[in-house]
């Protein structure tokens, strides 16, 4: 798919990753060896995207340590980039920490970015999806009913559900469209089962005037203004596995299924995780 880039949206403080992201950027912290922003890169490779480009900590905080520690960890993000080879093109852009909405709209700007297709992804979420299948769906609702961006959705444990915005959906034309995130809802308010997994396509010449320049995220800005308009899809699928790696436990418990085989690394181009995949499918059927 022509002129299709991938933003990963990974500027933020790693606060709650304390005292780990001390040293280490939160995007670089290694899931059985391999740094989350690889295991990112990797589910793209195997799709039509183009170039990826990589939001990095900026020269941004309240006081110089914090303006220090931002721009030592965007150099420390360039430097892992610049030493691996993953067969496409890779570069980053420090960002100016202003949420998602603000620094997606900065990156657009660094890298003129006015036209074409972008997959924007969240660092710290660790999941696996067919990228090209993705592409796929939004192409052809945007070609059936115009839609501007599409979300991927998938389904948390209904414990959890109170955790997130969860879709509001209504079927057009066999294809899902999103009418309004509620936030946090209760089990009884929850609209649908279906939440945002943190990677979604947008028509940059569509959307680019209504991303704000001020700190501000996507899910309060963008979403509901393409929402509103019926312009935002919902590409509903099942996730293996879906981990927002934000806390000490959470990155504790993801290295623990990594090492047990039931969350695995995308592949990289010739590699073969077979062995491993029959290890994982093996626990799985025995609800391990």
């Amino acid at each position: 798919m022509a002129n299709t880039k991938m933003i990963v949206l990974a500027g933020g403080k790693g606060t709650r990753l304390q005292p780990l992201t001390f040293g280490i950027p939160k995007i670089l912290l290694p899931i059985k060896g391999v740094p989350m922003l690889d295991w990112v890169i990797r589910s793209a490779l195997h799709s039509d995207i183009e170039e990826i480009v990589v939001g990095v900590p900026g020269t941004a905080g309240e006081d110089s340590n914090e303006r220090m520690l931002s721009h030592i960890h965007g150099i420390c993000i360039d430097s892992y980039l610049k030493n691996m080879d993953y067969g496409i093109k890779v570069r980053t852009v420090p960002t100016p920490r202003r949420e998602t909405a603000g620094d997606l709209r900065y990156i657009l700007e660094e890298i003129h970015m006015k036209k074409g297709k972008a997959l924007v992804v969240y660092g710290d979420n660790l999941t696996q999806l067919d990228v090209g299948k993705l592409l796929e769906y939004h192409e052809n609702c945007r070609n059936q009913l115009g839609v501007a961006g599409t979300v991927v959705l998938f389904e948390p444990p209904e414990s959890e559900l109170h955790r997130f915005g969860i879709a509001k959906l209504k079927n057009v034309s066999g294809f899902d469209i999103v009418e309004s995130f509620i936030e946090k809802p209760t089990l009884q308010q929850a609209p649908s089962r279906f939440a945002n997994a943190g990677y979604y396509v947008l028509e940059t010449d569509e959307i680019f005037d209504i991303l704000s320049r001020e700190k501000m995220k996507v899910e309060h800005s963008l979403f509901p203004a393409l929402a509103s308009q019926n312009r935002l899809a919902g590409w509903l699928t099942k996730l293996p596995y879906w981990i927002d790696i934000s806390t000490v436990q959470a990155y504790e418990q993801a290295n623990k299924l990594a090492h047990e085989g039931l969350v695995i690394s995308p592949l990289l181009k010739g590699e073969d995780n077979a062995p491993l995949r029959e290890v994982a499918d093996r626990k799985a059927e025995a609800g391990q």
